[in-house]
């Protein structure tokens, strides 16, 4: 009976109507503000793609700066370590003495060598700086000094190896070997390092 009444009255007609009137104005009035709103939401994952991808390089960036800073910390660290502010001869020998006993080296003898272009033998060199230093900065000055001992090759060898793993920088400036009918003598010149005061 409710069935009638609608056709009889024209009211499913009118209800039609309305929807009709309903989904028109969805896709004419709220569409297009649904796409500008889906566009709007593409726009901004992008941004926030781009704003994560700079953030994370800002980061690399931030910790390379602290990692490169560190790196260079440590080896102005070493380099104080192992360079003194002053010649502090006696821990040099010592530390060399130790290392030539550690070698088993025999006969073993530790001069200052003498000054380049210098005739005499132990004539005391005068410091040596870096090329390039301005007088008057701090600078590292050298020393050398000559070994001489007997050993095997092995012991030589090993003595060389432990050299620039020293407490002290040390550098070797020659190496010279002579063989004789009982054992082998080696005369090595070394350059100890230390720091020039301003």
């Amino acid at each position: 009976m409710a069935s009638r009444w609608f056709k009889k009255e024209g009211i499913l007609p009118v209800v039609l109507g309305l929807a009709a009137l309903g989904v028109a104005s969805y896709f004419l009035l709220f569409a297009p503000e649904l796409r500008t709103i889906g566009s709007l939401r593409t726009e901004i994952a992008a941004k926030d793609a781009e704003v994560a991808e700079a953030m994370k390089l800002r980061t690399e960036v931030a910790q390379s700066r602290v990692g490169e800073g560190a790196r260079w910390e440590e080896r102005l660290r070493t380099w104080e370590r192992r360079v003194p502010p002053a010649p502090d001869t006696e821990r040099l020998l010592s530390e060399i003495g130790e290392m030539a006993m550690r070698h088993n080296l025999r006969a073993f003898g530790l001069t200052v060598a003498p000054a380049a272009g210098s005739s005499q033998g132990g004539a005391v060199p005068e410091p040596v700086t870096w090329v390039g230093e301005p007088p008057g900065k701090e600078g590292a000055v050298e020393a050398r000094f000559r070994l001489t001992f007997r050993s095997t090759y092995r012991d030589l060898a090993e003595f060389l190896d432990g050299i620039p793993r020293a407490r002290r920088l040390l550098t070797i400036r020659s190496v010279s070997v002579k063989e004789k009918a009982d054992a082998m003598t080696a005369e090595i010149e070394l350059s100890a390092w230390h720091r020039r005061g301003r």
